[in-house]
């Protein structure tokens, strides 16, 4: 059963029909879960769900494309995105421009990502001139995360 509804797949391919420039890679990170439950081996229980919702989006444009990672085998990849939790999801474009995910890109967090895909590929963002300028005028590395809850 599809995680997106079709009046909202029907929507979200319009949108990307419009607005996407250039193509953006979505590099999903996940540990693919057994019906068995294994002692000591890591789980993620929403992994197979994100996989699902990233393939389903992915699925309403030719202009996005989607790697899958396994996160247990491929650490070296993890590390290049500088993931190091799943479930991660990285939007990306030719030059690198990216914004990674890490959990479930549910509620609010779906038009977010919808959102940033659309950003991504036009290499832009709604930030005002003086944002900008106040952003380039930072000389040391800083790390920015924005935690949200469901409700």
């Amino acid at each position: 059963m599809a995680l997106i509804s079709d009046r909202d797949r029907e929507a979200i391919t319009k949108l990307f029909a419009e607005n996407l420039v250039d193509p953006v890679r979505m590099v999903y990170f996940t540990i693919p879960q057994s019906p068995l439950i294994v002692p000591g081996r890591p789980t993620c229980e929403t992994c197979n769900d994100v996989q699902e919702l990233v393939e389903e989006i992915a699925a309403t444009s030719d202009k996005i494309s989607v790697d899958i990672h396994n996160f247990e085998r491929e650490r070296d990849v993890a590390k290049q995105y500088g993931i190091d939790k799943v479930p991660a999801l990285v939007i990306a474009s030719g030059d690198e421009t990216r914004v990674r995910f890490f959990g479930a890109p549910a509620g609010y967090e779906f038009s977010t990502l919808i959102q940033d895909i659309q950003f991504i590929s036009k290499h832009q963002t709604n930030l005002a001139q003086a944002t900008r300028e106040a952003l380039a005028a930072i000389s040391d590395p800083i790390r920015l995360q924005v935690f949200v809850t469901p409700t």
